[in-house]
């Protein structure tokens, strides 16, 4: 069910019934939360799908997108045991780990984030965007020639395959920040 549909019932339910008890919410529907998930309203995808598992809960797949948007909703807490649940399933997907490395740093997971990052890219080595977060996670650790390195190697990739370099101006302010970082560190 939609989640204006869910404050519409709740607000009419409540007016002029100051004892009686609302009524039970209809069942959350999966076709609602793909709609949600659609148009990316992620808060009442999850919302639906909430709802959906407490009826069917084995469904690892949509465990899995309910996982998915929690993330894609900010609500990283409740998403990573999701996430943990559906690995334990046998789920796999590099959208699933992208996803599940998200939520991790959010939770201030990093050293597992970056390993689901680059679990991520094990699958999909050309995910510029997971990419370029796994280098700044390895920056924050203080690991700037393996940020760089990592950037490169794509790079390099790309100018065998005559593309353009992707990752120029990252690798630029990665160099920087190690050399301010040098220069902070205390001297022997």
């Amino acid at each position: 069910m939609k989640a204006a549909t869910l404050v519409l019932l709740s607000a009419l339910a409540l007016t002029g019934c100051e004892k009686a008890e609302p009524p039970p919410p209809p069942p959350a529907s999966k076709t609602d939360a793909e709609a949600c998930y659609r148009d990316r309203d992620y808060r009442c995808a999850a919302l639906n799908y909430y709802g959906y598992l407490k009826l069917y809960p084995t469904e690892t797949d949509t465990r899995a997108i309910y996982a998915i948007s929690l993330t894609k909703s900010g609500q990283h807490p409740i998403a990573v045991p999701q996430y943990e649940q559906v690995l334990k399933e046998g789920a796999g997907a590099y959208d699933l780990f992208a996803n599940y490395a998200i939520s991790l740093d959010a939770v201030g997971k990093a050293d597992e984030s970056i390993k689901w990052n680059r679990k991520t890219l094990e699958l999909v080595p050309n995910l510029v965007d997971v990419r370029g977060t796994l280098a700044q996670q390895l920056v924050k650790q203080g690991r700037h020639d393996e940020a760089i390195k990592l950037l490169q190697d794509f790079d390099s990739y790309l100018k065998r395959n005559g593309e353009s370099p992707y990752f120029t101006g990252q690798i630029m302010t990665i160099r920087d920040a190690k050399a301010a970082a040098a220069k902070a560190a205390p001297k022997p």
